[in-house]
């Protein structure tokens, strides 16, 4: 895929580059100087497809938020889409990804445990599992959630986090405060120099 740079406030406006690696907000592109590697926002270029996969991507970005680890093709995006249609009965339009858990035996058969919301009304549970580098053959449960039990699975997720920030902050807190102390013995030490 390329991507050719829109945003005119840009040095490189107009100039189209090929695209290492893609999230859904951000592009990796090759780039002519320095590390050979620049960030982008998706915002600022316009994609330009150069296969199916490609196009599949730039109409379907919102995939981007499930996390594809090494061994797994992007053919399980295409996949995962016809089965959740077929679940829903009905065009997706809004991918709302809330837990993305995977893991991968000694097998080389990796499985992925995802939360996610459909079209802001679909609550479902995806169990998916395929075998590493293979674009085939992906069993895909899809599990409807009640809205009661979704709801409780979301509460106890935000719970989860919640006390993981107050873990960061502490964290946080203890890295200032030696930081602080450090600097304020190095002035001290300063002080009885003079």
């Amino acid at each position: 895929m390329k991507a050719k740079i829109i945003n005119k406030e840009l040095e490189d406006f107009e100039a189209t580059f090929e695209i290492r690696r893609m999230n859904f907000d951000q592009a990796l592109i090759n780039y002519p100087t320095g590390s050979g590697l620049k960030t982008f926002k998706l915002k600022d270029l316009e994609l330009i497809p150069e296969n199916k996969v490609d196009k599949f991507l730039i109409e379907n970005r919102q995939f981007l938020k499930i996390k594809l680890t090494k061994g797994i093709s992007i053919f399980f995006y295409m996949a995962l889409l016809e089965s959740l249609e077929d679940e829903i009965d009905e065009k997706l339009v809004e991918l709302n990804v809330l837990k993305d858990k995977y893991k991968i035996n000694r097998r080389g058969i990796w499985e992925k445990e995802i939360l996610i919301l459909v079209n802001n009304k679909f609550p479902i549970e995806v169990l998916s599992s395929g075998q590493n580098f293979k674009k085939e053959g992906y069993n895909i449960i899809i599990n409807k959630i009640s809205e009661e039990n979704f709801l409780n699975i979301c509460f106890n997720e935000i719970s989860k986090v919640e006390k993981e920030i107050e873990h960061r902050n502490r964290m946080l807190s203890g890295f200032g405060k030696a930081i602080s102390a450090l600097k304020a013995k190095d002035k001290n030490e300063q002080k009885l120099l003079i």
